[in-house]
């Protein structure tokens, strides 16, 4: 099952079958309540996620119980990105809004498949950058609404 879900993912399309079926021995298949974290701002990121069932919301935390939604993750939307950087940790909290199913993929094993298989890493890259940048936006204006309505004294 898990090889099938990799292989139906655009983020895994360049990779060979043989390396598809090294890295499904990396991955296991998490099931979560709403409410659940994934993962937590700050920790060591290990394992790059794909949402294969749910809503995972992606937060900044800040100051006093309050966060700043960065994104809505939906089926099949890719989070935990930052893992692909080696010995960073997450920038993010992920938490479960609906009951998920999220595929946890070791990232130490993906980063070892890519770095012997330019093509598909550069590719992987790639789209990592993609939604890097598309979160850093994302962010972006919603702190310029939260910075509107504050100017605007509607607090």
């Amino acid at each position: 099952m898990v090889e099938e879900k990799l292989k139906g993912h655009d983020l895994f399309a360049l990779m060979t079958p043989k390396e598809v079926e090294s890295l499904s021995s990396a991955c296991r298949v998490a099931s979560l309540k709403a409410g659940q974290r994934v993962y937590s701002e700050g920790i060591p990121a290990s394992h790059l996620c794909v949402l294969l069932k749910g809503k995972v919301e992606l937060r900044r935390p800040a100051e006093r119980d309050i966060s700043l939604l960065v994104e809505d993750v939906s089926e099949g939307g890719v989070f935990g990105v930052s893992s692909l950087a080696e010995g960073e940790r997450y920038l993010l909290n992920a938490e479960c809004v609906e009951d998920s199913e999220v595929l946890m993929v070791e990232s130490r094993v993906l980063r070892s498949i890519l770095d012997q298989n330019p093509v598909a890493g550069y590719a992987t890259e790639r789209k990592i950058s993609q939604i890097f940048f598309k979160r850093y936006v994302m962010a972006m204006e919603r702190l310029r609404s939260v910075i509107r309505v504050v100017a605007l004294g509607l607090a």
